[in-house]
């Protein structure tokens, strides 16, 4: 019967659709927190797989892993790292290699991520390529933050826990930090309404 119910007159088939429905509509910012979230974590577990294999491929059929990829060295007091740190190791978790998968994981993973979060979180119909361009500036200057951040707890880790365990608290760490930095700054990148606005400028330019 509640199916039944909410699904008269257009409205979502099932009961739990109807609720969803009602709760974005009455706290539309958590709502799109938590569509932003579970997109990010699909997009997490999905770096993840790939940083599963991807490393251990790049150093089976290149040597690229035996090539330091340490750029960007940074001193902040007593403190001396790089933005992006990947010295040789020895195995697939270090050299250009790991850098190279590292890379290849974020860059599909943004490429899902940017029409998820621009059609569905935050369902905006702006420009698609001034957004775009604003997304890459975006993910550009996160990601060399993030990396510094992971070059100060990187080594930490690495020495801390085997290399599965290693992939698992990295790829979640540094998911979760481009989590809480993204997400402000994608309801800026992506904002709502340009539709309904030109819609109502169209509107008034027929009227007069």
């Amino acid at each position: 019967m509640a199916e039944q119910a909410a699904s008269q007159g257009g409205a979502p088939t099932s009961a739990l659709g109807a609720w969803w429905q009602r709760f974005s509509a009455e706290h539309k910012l958590v709502a799109q927190f938590v569509m932003f979230y579970a997109f990010s974590l699909f997009v997490t577990v999905l770096q993840y797989l790939m940083l599963t294999f991807l490393p251990g491929l790049i150093h089976r059929f290149t040597d690229w892993c035996s090539i330091p990829a340490q750029i960007g060295h940074i001193a902040i007091g007593p403190v001396g790292t790089y933005v992006f740190d990947y010295p040789v190791t020895g195995d697939e978790t270090g050299g250009m290699g790991y850098f190279v998968a590292f890379a290849i994981t974020l860059f599909v993973a943004q490429c899902i991520n940017f029409p998820m979060q621009r059609n569905v979180t935050f369902k905006s119909h702006g420009n698609v390529w001034y957004q775009i361009m604003w997304y890459v500036i975006a993910f550009v200057l996160i990601t060399v933050a993030c990396s510094f951040l992971m070059g100060l707890y990187v080594p930490w880790l690495k020495g801390l826990v085997p290399p599965a365990v290693y992939n698992v608290l990295i790829t979640v760490v540094n998911g979760d930090v481009q989590m809480v930095i993204y997400f402000p700054i994608l309801k800026i990148i992506f904002p709502e309404g340009e539709a309904k606005a030109k819609a109502k400028a169209k509107a008034k330019a027929k009227a007069k």
